[in-house]
């Protein structure tokens, strides 16, 4: 009778016992892989990229979109009132709104990109990441440009509905600001937050008060900005 691997195939048993190693072959195949930081999605686009069919894994995932066509019901309003039409949303004097898909999410990782900003008056515009809403005010962080704290880029905390004034980091921007669009893109990773202006690297910060959370936008004083192609997509 012919043997494999010391099993007898042609034997009920020894066919299920060749099946569980098998199995359990490949439990310690993928155990390694996660303990070097691997996992199966990269693994199968490594390979995949190798016999030219990697395309789709270059791709990142969209989590949360708005193109602006006149709904506003994708928002919750925490104060003031916005508008959306024509590809844009638009802010005046005090106001502030939380994405509802992003407060929805289950990703706390993400890259916020919004293309078009304008600023054509007033004091400044924010956008709030890893934020809640609680029945103490909201919490977490914001980006934002602020004319009023000497023409800077910040990154702040929100505690209980309150704005600290001591910034997580602060750059000082000498370029134009008002009445020329600008894109952004904020990278939330873990307790480091990467800002990008016109797809350079402006500031980064550190700090992990606020692990989860979802993102917003805030307007304050006579301010009147408008924003464009707004989206929450996958980190690298």
């Amino acid at each position: 009778m012919k043997k494999t691997l010391g099993l007898d195939l042609k034997n009920g048993q020894g066919l299920v016992e060749y099946v569980l190693l098998l199995a359990l072959l490949v439990i310690g195949l993928v155990l390694v892989l996660s303990l070097s930081g691997i996992s199966l999605s990269e693994l199968y686009c490594s390979v995949a990229s190798g016999i030219g069919g990697g395309k789709a894994c270059n791709e990142k995932k969209i989590y949360c979109q708005d193109q602006f066509d006149g709904d506003i019901s994708g928002w919750q309003t925490v104060s003031g009132s916005a508008t959306t039409g024509n590809g844009q949303m638009c802010f005046s004097n005090y106001a502030q709104s939380l994405n509802r898909c992003s407060t929805q999410m289950a990703q706390s990782d993400y890259v916020i990109n919004l293309n078009g900003v304008t600023l054509t008056q007033g004091h400044g515009y924010g956008v709030y990441f890893r934020s809640t809403l609680t029945s103490s005010g909201l919490n977490g962080y914001i980006f934002q440009y602020d004319p009023g704290a000497g023409n800077a880029l910040l990154i702040r905390r929100w505690i209980n509905g309150a704005e600290i004034m001591t910034p997580i980091a602060r750059v000082p921007i000498n370029s134009t600001i008002y009445n020329v669009p600008h894109d952004f893109k904020i990278v939330v990773k873990g307790s480091t937050f990467t800002v990008f202006m016109d797809e350079v690297q402006v500031m980064t910060a550190q700090d992990s008060t606020y692990p989860t959370g979802g993102v917003g936008l805030r307007s304050w004083d006579s301010t009147s900005a408008c924003f464009s192609d707004f989206s929450i997509g996958q980190t690298q």
